[in-house]
């Protein structure tokens, strides 16, 4: 996946103003000839973009992280401290500079521009660039998909971008401001690269909506390993990755109808196909091997193959937002797991009062409940930590002594590194998934006035973690804050909680935060600077 061409260096270098110096820009004396000459080729192109989705720097757990640490569902825990700027995301000092965003700019913005040479390709020579039979499956089944696949990755970079460095799509208007450049080709000459513009907020939902529309037409439902390129689909979109992406942009613009009817076609290909399940929790965050794909995975992340040496990559900021980083065999709970020295950050006091998970820790009262005890949720993906003690349980805090000033009962996030056989570290984990899906659909036929739809979609998610104790939810019982409890049991540490607050357009808490605020919609201060290579050089940030 590592591999790349020459022509897709040439476009990396032409990426933006702030690629390199303004001296050493160029003008090309002929037009730039590809070197994608056939389907084969043209998949090296699509692995370089997965790679730098799934394995750069920007985007190895990054936005988990981001999500995770800004919302108020985390608390910092006392005297720790890594590299990472935590800081300035967990007080969000949007003024600040956070440096792994720098990051997820430079790949996203390399990955839209091999995603604009392949479209741009696809454009010019009538879809047909390699001269294919229209009826063999080498087009249908390759070519047809990898343009499918492009237009999902440029969506996927752009959505990452909006999110970081724009404040939120405003359904009430203000969309109209210009916060960081659209590209849909690839620039061939300084000129041409000086002319391009920012995009305002309502271009660049437009560009990812009609991306993912057309995404969602070229490709497939799932993969056939008989006659696509490659042989493997693990972590590679498909119809149903982009109609749920599509829903997720169309829930946080506030088009609410369009988002449930894309809702629907990925929950219809679960309970009509059997494409998709809810299977027991842990199910979803425990395979190593890419061939094993949890069946409520709708995307997820391709963390390679941990048989093979130097083919993995692992969630590198997961070590930061959750309890474990696994080097060994064992993916489970025994003598080998090894506490991460970087974690930072748990399940806030806020959050687990309002998941029920706590008797009442606002007040100090830290007792785990019954209700959270018969959770599979929390049995499997959470982990409850008593107060530090030196002479306790060496499991836990055996060498960390950055954890020492732990002095309250904690819950962390232990959604990640869980996976065996093979190196616990290169564990798979969703992107997108069905319970997800299902609690948004919920908040969306109850905010339509259909309690008993959102009744019955909650309890399809309620009842996978509590088979003892079933059918929880009624017409007559849920509100907002209901279903926002079962987000925050289900959803806390995955990435996609503060997208969930600010589509309800609710105010995005303070946690347990100290002097800091609630903010509320429309969250037009809610974005990060732009990376300062970036606007020393781009005559459109002056």
């Amino acid at each position: 996946m590592k591999k790349i061409i020459l022509f897709q260096l040439l476009v990396m270098a032409l990426l933006s103003v702030s690629s390199c110096d303004q001296n050493k820009f160029f003008e090309l004396q002929r037009p730039q000839e590809t070197q994608w000459v056939n389907t084969t080729t043209f998949d090296q192109g699509l692995a370089t973009v997965y790679w730098n989705m799934n394995y750069s720097p920007g985007f190895r757990g990054s936005t988990q992280m981001h999500d995770f640490i800004t919302s108020g569902v985390s608390q910092l825990l006392p005297q720790t401290s890594t590299g990472v700027a935590w800081n300035e995301m967990y007080f969000r000092q949007f003024d600040q500079n956070v440096s792994h965003n720098n990051d997820l700019w430079k790949y996203a913005y390399a990955s839209i521009t091999l995603c604009n040479a392949a479209i741009q390709l696809d454009n010019e020579k009538n879809e047909n660039p390699f001269n294919l039979k229209v009826n063999s499956t080498d087009y249908t089944d390759n070519y047809v998909r990898q343009i499918g696949e492009y237009y999902f990755l440029r969506a996927y970079a752009y959505w990452n971008l909006i999110k970081i460095f724009a404040p939120p799509y405003d359904k009430n208007g203000g969309d109209s401001g210009a916060y960081i450049p659209l590209k849909t080709t690839v620039p061939t000459s300084k000129s041409e690269i000086y002319d391009e513009k920012l995009g305002t907020t309502e271009e660049v939902y437009n560009l990812i909506i009609s991306d993912l529309e057309k995404a969602k037409a070229k490709l497939p439902k799932a993969y056939n390993s008989a006659t696509m390129l490659p042989t493997y689909e693990v972590g590679r979109a498909t119809s149903y990755a982009s109609a749920a992406l599509l829903a997720k942009v169309l829930f946080l613009k506030g088009d609410y109808d369009r988002a449930k009817n894309e809702l629907d076609v990925v929950i219809n290909a679960s309970e009509v196909e059997g494409r998709y399940a809810l299977e027991a929790p842990l199910e979803a965050f425990n395979k190593n091997v890419p061939k094993n794909i949890p069946k409520e995975s709708v995307l997820e992340f391709n963390s390679g193959d941990p048989t093979v040496s130097g083919s993995s990559m692992y969630m590198y900021y997961g070590m930061i937002i959750s309890l474990n980083f696994r080097d060994t065999d064992n993916g489970g709970r025994g003598k080998d797991m090894v506490k991460s020295s970087w974690n930072q950050f748990t399940l806030s006091y806020w959050a687990l009062d309002k998941a029920g998970w706590m008797k009442d820790p606002i007040n100090g009262d830290f007792t785990i409940t019954d209700e959270a005890k018969k959770d599979l949720r929390f049995q499997q993906l959470y982990y409850p930590l008593l107060a530090y003690n030196a002479t306790g349980d060496p499991l836990i805090y055996e060498t960390l002594s950055g954890h020492a000033a732990v002095d309250k009962p904690q819950v962390y996030v232990d959604k990640y590194f869980r996976g065996g056989p093979g190196d616990g570290r290169y564990t798979k984990f969703p992107l997108i998934r069905l319970a997800d899906l299902y609690l948004t659909r919920a908040w969306l036929s109850w905010k339509a006035g259909d309690s008993q739809g959102a009744a019955n979609d909650l309890n399809k998610v309620w009842n996978r973690s509590n088979p003892s104790n079933r059918d929880k939810y009624t017409a007559g019982n849920i509100s907002h804050d209901i279903i926002l409890g079962e987000y925050i049991r289900e959803m806390s540490g995955e990435g996609w909680t503060l997208d969930f607050m600010m589509s309800t357009r609710m105010d995005i808490p303070a946690g347990d935060r100290v002097n800091t605020t609630a903010v509320s919609a429309p969250y037009s201060n809610w974005k990060w600077k732009v990376p300062v290579e970036e606007t020393n050089l781009n005559p459109d940030y002056k």
